[in-house]
């Protein structure tokens, strides 16, 4: 499922190229971008074309790495950001079905005439306008039946709408995932700044009792030299 997502929002995107790249780093990170102009049967120019519009959607990320080997010149490498694709997508499907409900809701509430001949539609005002004859032709305008578009627009939020529900699942499962590794993050965090107070704890520790070591000896000699006298 999340696949076929994520080639469907990066084809929205780049085109049928789309389908070998969501393949190529679906499962991996820092893919090297020379592997996937090789993979894709693109030049590196045409690769980094598409890379960066995806880079410019916030849907892939880039990290840079010198290469000795070629002189200094620096190899890119490309990761998939799936929480951000997914997010895209998500926003997309909205604005989508808002639109066609938006459609649907104006044909429940406006008239609209169509020219047989031309197949042509007009809303109420157009066809006022041209006093109900088409301007192409001349036909006579005639009422439209709205019921199969609405019924059609119907449908079409419907099958999105059951879209947005799996989306919105696959987004959850991902934000939840990314939460986890946040908390994991911190709990090390915390682990590793617990054992450096530790550290620095047993090192302040030592000091004093050298210190004290210290004042306990230089105390015993003036005691023996006070003897002494």
């Amino acid at each position: 499922m999340r696949v076929e997502l994520l080639k469907e929002i990066i084809h929205s995107v780049i085109g049928e190229k789309s389908r070998g790249l969501v393949d190529l780093l679906v499962d991996n990170k820092n893919v090297n971008e020379f592997i996937i102009a090789k993979k894709l049967s693109l030049n590196i120019n045409q690769t980094r074309n598409l890379l960066y519009k995806l880079l410019e959607e916030g849907l892939v990320s880039v990290t840079r790495k010198k290469n000795k080997k070629k002189g200094g010149w620096y190899d890119h490498f490309w990761t998939l950001n799936l929480e951000k694709s997914i997010f895209k997508f998500k926003s997309n499907l909205m604005k989508k079905i808002e639109h066609l409900n938006q459609l649907a809701h104006a044909r429940r509430d406006n008239r609209y005439y169509l020219c047989e001949t031309c197949e042509t539609e007009y809303g109420e005002e157009d066809a006022l306008t041209h006093e109900y004859t088409c301007p192409e032709c001349g036909t006579l305008l005639i009422l439209k039946d709205n019921t199969k578009d609405i019924v059609a627009l119907e449908k079409e939020v419907a099958k999105l709408e059951r879209i947005l529900l799996e989306v919105n699942e696959e987004h959850s499962e991902l934000m939840e995932k990314g939460q986890k590794v946040k908390e994991r993050k911190l709990r090390f965090e915390e682990r590793k700044k617990k054992k450096e107070r530790e550290v620095k704890k047993k090192e302040r520790d030592k000091l004093k009792m050298s210190s004290v070591k210290g004042k306990k000896v230089e105390t015993k000699k003036n005691t023996s030299s006070r003897k002494k006298k």
